[in-house]
């Protein structure tokens, strides 16, 4: 079959055509499920690279919400307190603390300042300073630095998970986390440099120019979704030979059954945290419950021992406590779960904004009582 010049040019204009329309398409609508990617720039008050200020950072897998960042990378606070504000709390944790997944005025940071501002008389300020993926030897490196920027009077921790606070206990002092952050900083920054001056870079980098649908893409090509290594690619047909070695096989391989359980190292963790400030501290504990496992509802907490070890310990060094257990159980028996998202699983995951809401509650009641 003969096919002349102008049919030829008939087809590829048509595929032409189709393959512009088709990622026009895909450009304009995927913002509503694609989340965003933006370059980032290093702040010398957080000791890290944030998203600048003004970022607009989507999130959409789980939860759906767009984030405004503020300085210093602060996601959903848009502005510092004015320099008259009595009480001014830096609040951290790690992403379930920083609230991508849901509205700015629904963030913890928001509700806590709504809250506590609403029942006292003082001025009252929470500067968000949670990051995903941070433990509690980030913060603590950062007390002192938002203390002396800031203005920060007082320090909220939110832990969901008890082992965000080993990582105190892993490093030999204080002194380690300091020496870490002095060593991500960037050459020839000023790290004492007045807070008014700190600027970000106005120059768009790289990543802000390609499309987000395009970086995200290549991001599920290049990195497994569940590991979040890089993907290791075969050519070779015929069935893979598993070499993976289940976790409760390498755990007998390699842990004695007639040696006791490693402790809880609680009383390292609360001096550690009582030393990194001369300021008061708060730890809010509002682990994942209650669990929905399949048909089941999971309400106990598996580590109850080991945070009432930790209780005992931040008392003896005058850290206040609050358990958000109580409420976080109570919202779930009225049929509002504080953990998972419409999109996502229900009872799993990230806290919502009712799981925010029962934190600032119990939170806000007990406000006042947190002196060292």
């Amino acid at each position: 079959m003969n096919v002349s010049p102008l049919q030829t040019r008939d087809y590829l204009t048509r595929w032409a055509f189709g393959l512009a329309a088709g990622t026009l398409l895909v450009w304009g609508t995927s913002p509503w499920f694609v989340r965003s990617y933006h370059s980032r720039v290093f702040d010398p008050v957080c000791h890290d690279w944030v998203y600048p200020a003004s970022t607009q950072y989507r999130w959409r897998s789980e939860g759906y919400a767009t984030t405004t960042i503020g300085v210093h990378g602060m996601p959903g606070r848009t502005n510092l307190p004015p320099s008259t504000t009595e009480r001014v709390i830096a609040l951290w944790g790690d992403s379930q603390a920083e609230g991508v997944c849901v509205a700015d005025s629904d963030k913890l940071w928001s509700q806590l300042e709504s809250e506590i501002a609403g029942s006292k008389n003082a001025s009252f300020a929470v500067l968000p300073m949670a990051r995903s993926g941070e433990d509690a030897l980030d913060w603590t490196s950062r007390f002192a630095r938002v203390e002396k920027q800031l203005g920060v009077t007082e320090h909220f921790v939110l832990i969901c998970e008890l082992e965000d606070l080993e990582s105190l206990a892993e490093s030999q002092s204080n002194a380690d986390s300091n020496a870490l952050a002095e060593a991500a900083i960037p050459g020839r920054t000023d790290i004492d440099v007045p807070v008014e001056s700190l600027s970000v870079n106005a120059v768009p980098q790289w990543l802000d120019l390609v499309p987000d649908f395009v970086v995200h893409a290549a991001r599920g090509l290049i990195f497994d979704g569940d590991t979040s290594q890089i993907r290791t690619l075969r050519f070779r047909p015929g069935p893979v030979a598993s070499t993976a070695v289940t976790q409760s096989t390498q755990t007998s391989a390699t842990v004695d059954p007639n040696q006791p359980p490693e402790a809880f190292p609680a009383s390292v963790i609360a001096r550690r945290l009582a030393d990194a400030t001369t300021n008061p501290i708060t730890m809010i504990y509002a682990p994942q419950i209650p669990v929905v496992m399949g048909d089941r509802i999971i309400r106990s907490d598996a580590h109850d021992s080991q945070f009432r070890m930790l209780e005992a310990a931040l008392a003896e060094q005058g850290i206040t406590v609050i358990d958000c257990r109580d409420g976080l159980w109570g919202a779930a028996a009225q049929g509002h779960f504080p953990h998972g998202f419409n999109n996502g699983r229900i009872g799993s995951g990230h806290l919502n904004e009712t799981g925010y809401r029962v934190i600032a509650a119990q939170v806000g009641a007990k406000a006042g009582s947190n002196s060292r």
